[in-house]
Parts: structure tokens; sequence; C-alpha cells
């Protein structure tokens, strides 16, 4: 039987396959008694069931026959499938024996799976009949099916949509079903992931400002991509970062109307936030004193700071520089495309009153 079935067509080869994991998982008593009731297959008196299971393998050509020998009808579709896995056999044999229980089915998830196989291009490749089984209904798409190869992959994107569900208010089962069309042929799974962090809403860390008005959390992606336009800079790119939670932005706005305002960047720590840097518009270095309102106003707020060796400040300073340390003076306002520009210097001494 072995040599002969590398002369079966594809379809065939599949249709052997589906019989011998039946065999493997029914027994093969059971298998060959249905074998023996079947109007297809010829009489085979008191044979064994090695040799009824064999004979009707080499002597029932037509692959549609050799699945009606063991299941009624066919169902529709499984012998499409069944070409479209190739020659070989495409895994365990509790593949097969959860293929054929899918297309048997009554069950509307079950008839969602079958429907969504046979919408999926091409040949079914790595593990996706596991798949469509593991799969959330709401996830049943060819889209996404398309995307995936292991069990595994379902596993993962499973739980990224749990976070999803958890940090985005509109992710709702029928909202996340329609982003399943934005998938592109030969896209990736994790574009999926991306559309609806570029949505998030409920921030995964509180950051308590003390109720300070002029400490605005940017703690959405909505809130990021606006101030991104409004100070030139390229806060839109830190979504997921604030989306994981790694990172949190926080906006200065000083109470003095057409006073520009300046980005806090914070990174989360397992002891709570830090401020790594501070920046103008346009990535520029921000003015020292201004620099110092900031972290004052965090400090009380209870984030940490960025320090240096304790003791007066100035020695300390002073090796620095000779050392060629010169960030250590302001380590979180040490980058940007030069200095921000305040056109006149009187408005800058009387912010600085006020702010005190």
């Amino acid at each position: 039987m072995l040599a002969a079935s590398f002369c079966f067509g594809a379809q065939r080869r599949q249709a052997m396959f589906l019989v011998l994991a039946l065999v493997e998982i029914l027994g093969i008593d059971e298998i060959a008694s249905h074998l023996r009731s079947s109007a297809i297959t010829p009489k085979f008196g008191a044979a064994t069931s090695a040799t009824v299971v064999g004979q009707t393998i080499l002597s029932v050509r037509r692959p549609r026959d050799l699945v009606r020998t063991i299941l009624a009808g066919p169902p529709v579709g499984l012998l499409g499938t069944l070409r479209r896995f190739g020659p070989d056999p495409v895994g365990e044999p509790r593949v097969y024996y959860d293929c054929a229980r899918m297309y048997l089915s009554k069950d509307p998830a079950d008839r969602q799976r079958v429907k969504v196989l046979g919408q999926i291009a091409g040949n079914l490749v790595g593990a996706q009949i596991q798949v469509v089984d593991a799969l959330d209904p709401v996830l049943l798409h060819p889209a996404l099916v398309g995307c995936l190869y292991e069990v595994r992959q379902v596993t993962e994107i499973q739980d990224a949509l749990s976070y999803i569900r958890a940090r985005c208010s509109g992710a709702t089962d029928d909202a996340i079903r329609a982003s399943l069309c934005r998938l592109k042929p030969g896209g990736h799974r994790g574009d999926l992931i991306r559309y609806w962090a570029a949505r998030f809403d409920i921030p995964p860390v509180e950051l308590d400002l003390h109720d300070d008005p002029t400490l605005i959390a940017l703690d959405s992606a909505a809130a990021l991509a606006d101030a991104g336009r409004r100070y030139r800079n390229c806060l839109a790119t830190r979504i997921n970062e604030v989306f994981l939670g790694s990172a949190a932005y926080v906006e200065f706005k000083p109470g003095r109307r057409g006073t520009p305002g300046l980005i806090a960047e914070l990174r989360h720590t397992d002891q709570g936030f830090l401020l790594e840097k501070i920046y103008a518009a346009g990535n520029r270095r921000v003015h020292p004193e201004r620099a110092q309102i900031v972290r004052r106003k965090l400090s009380a707020c209870g984030i940490a700071l960025l320090a240096h060796a304790p003791g007066e400040h100035e020695p300390v300073v002073a090796a620095a520089r000779l050392l060629n340390e010169h960030t250590l003076v302001e380590p979180d306002n040490d980058a940007g495309w030069g200095v921000e520009m305040l056109e006149v210097a009187q408005d800058l001494e009387q912010f600085l009153d006020e702010a005190a």
C-alpha cells in the first residue's frame, strides 16, 4: 500500500491520510466495520481489519468515494480542503480528525471556521486547521488566519488583544471584528495590534500630578499625536511606549498666556516614575531656569530626578566639566537642536517671578 500511494494524486493521498488518521484515533476495528458496511467497498468475507482498510484504500480510486466510505456525504468543502493540503501529511492524526469534525459539525462557530478555511487563498500551510480551531470566534477572518501558521501565534495574538481591550475603550467585539478587514494579503498579524495601539485611551499606569493645572499627562494616543503636531516633535512615534507603560509624557503649560510650553519625558520604573528628558518645541534645549521649574513641579508629584554625587553642586559640576562629562550639569536637559528662543528677556523674568 505504501509503495502504491506514491502514485496517488495529492487529493487521493490526503483522503488516504484521513482514513489512516481515523484508524489511529478511533481504532482499526471501528473503521473496518464502517468499511464492511459501505456500498462502495468490495465484499471482504473473513478478512482481517487491517486487510479491509488496506484493500479499501487501494481499490477505491476516487478520493470522494474513499472519504464517503467512512463519512456520510462527504461533507461539502472537505475534499477541497484536503486537496489544498498538498501531497504530504499535514501533522498528527488529530489534525485530520479535527478537520473532519469541523466539516461534520452543525455548530455555528464550526460552520464559520469551515467558511474561513474556504476563503483563504492558496494552499493551507502550517497548522491552519489547528489555528482556526483554537482561534476566538471574534477573530475568525481569512485575512487574520492567513497570517497565522502556528498555534502559539494564536495564543500570542489573543493575549495581545486582551491587553488591547483593557487599554482601548472602543475595542468592542464588533469593532475588533471590523478592524480585521484592514489586514492586507501578505501582511503581519502585528499590523492589527499597531492599529489598536494607535487608538488607546486608557493609560496603563496612572500618573498622579497632584491636580497641578500646569501639568497635563499625555495619556492617550490622540493626546500624544496632538502634542507632537503642536511641539513639532516625534511624540506620535512614542505611542507604543506609553501604551505599554514603559514611558509617560507630561506637557507643562505655563499659566501665562503666550509663554511656550515644554514636554517632560518620564521613564516608568518599579519604584515609580523618573524624569529622563525635558524638551522645548522642535526638540530644542530648554532654558535652565525653565527646566528647573519643571523639575521642581514634577518632584513635588513624587517623580524622581536624575542626580549626581552628594554634596555641594558646584564642585561636582567643576570636576565633571574637566572630565568632559558635560551632561552631568543638566542630565535631563542635554539634548536637542539648539536652545529654545524666547523673544524678550523680560518675558522670561516675569514668567520666573510668576512661577516662584
